[in-house]
């Protein structure tokens, strides 16, 4: 990936980042909510944070030519699941981690039984702002069913219960599911409601689903790499964690080299095959050829 497709790419992050933010100041205007929650959860969401999963919808989305403020709704909800999923993640009863992008999670901000309520809040505050998208009620319902099957037992949370409770050896296929689970669905579940908001196809949102799941692999994957081979400066979180504490992982499986091979070649393999969809997904193809080298 050259200098030119990087900067582009940075250039339609940052909009879209900038396109969801207003989404979040609701929020802030809860009348009915006499507690610190929305406050606590804006602390989170406002945190930073490349924005990837609304980046995703929103290009979805745009991919047929459909004017993206349609998917704006799904875009705020994805990123308030995955933001909830980050405060729980930091607990001291999950992975313990005291620093999110620079600077103190929420429980170590606040505590870390506000930390538990307010992303208990986030997560169903997020099913309301789905249910603002200008679309029909069979398309708003097919997306909120998407979105909460991504985010339940069988994945998001299932992913994170099999992270903090890994066999004492954990095989291949063990890891491809966590990571199916834990990572991959939110990523899918992105393309798939911004494709849906877009008025694509069945047969296109099937697709994009399932290479929703292979970028999804390919950003864990990019992840574990970074862990060994980044900083804490460049992550904003600690590094080195995972191998710290045994966890298996795909580096941990195959090696560095190897794992950096995999990650160039699934590179390849998504750009292709987002290339021969219909409609222009070409954000969403630099995005899978920007993973390989990235340093955050």
């Amino acid at each position: 990936m050259n200098a030119s497709e990087t900067a582009l790419l940075q250039d339609r992050m940052a909009s879209a980042a900038a396109w969801v933010s207003p989404a979040f100041e609701r929020l802030k205007c809860d009348d009915a909510c006499t507690s610190r929650l929305p406050s606590l959860a804006s602390y989170s969401l406002e945190g930073g944070g490349k924005r990837i999963r609304p980046f995703l919808v929103r290009a979805a989305c745009a991919s047929g030519g459909t004017d993206p403020s349609r998917s704006l709704p799904a875009a705020a909800a994805v990123e308030m699941i995955h933001t909830y999923s980050l405060i729980h993640d930091d607990l001291p009863a999950m992975d313990n981690d005291d620093t999110r992008r620079g600077r103190p999670s929420l429980h170590r901000h606040a505590s870390p039984a506000q930390a538990v309520l307010a992303g208990g809040w986030l997560l169903s505050e997020a099913f309301s702002e789905l249910l603002r998208t200008p679309l029909p009620p069979a398309s708003i319902s097919q997306m909120v069913q998407r979105l909460a099957k991504a985010a339940g037992a069988s994945f998001l949370v299932g992913g994170q219960y099999m992270d903090i409770h890994p066999p004492a050896s954990a095989s291949r296929a063990w890891v491809e599911s966590m990571i199916g689970g834990k990572t991959a669905a939110m990523i899918r579940v992105s393309l798939e409601l911004g494709a849906i908001a877009g008025g694509c196809g069945r047969d296109v949102v099937s697709a994009v689903s399932r290479l929703g799941d292979r970028l999804g692999h390919l950003f864990q994957l990019t992840d574990d790499i970074l862990d060994v081979t980044g900083t804490m400066e460049e992550l904003g979180k600690q590094v080195s964690k995972d191998s710290a504490l045994g966890k298996a992982n795909l580096v941990s499986l195959s090696g560095l080299e190897s794992a950096r091979a995999k990650a160039e070649a699934l590179s390849g393999e998504l750009d292709a095959a987002l290339a021969a969809l219909p409609g222009d997904w070409i954000d969403v193809r630099l995005l899978a050829r920007y993973l390989p080298q990235r340093r955050s």
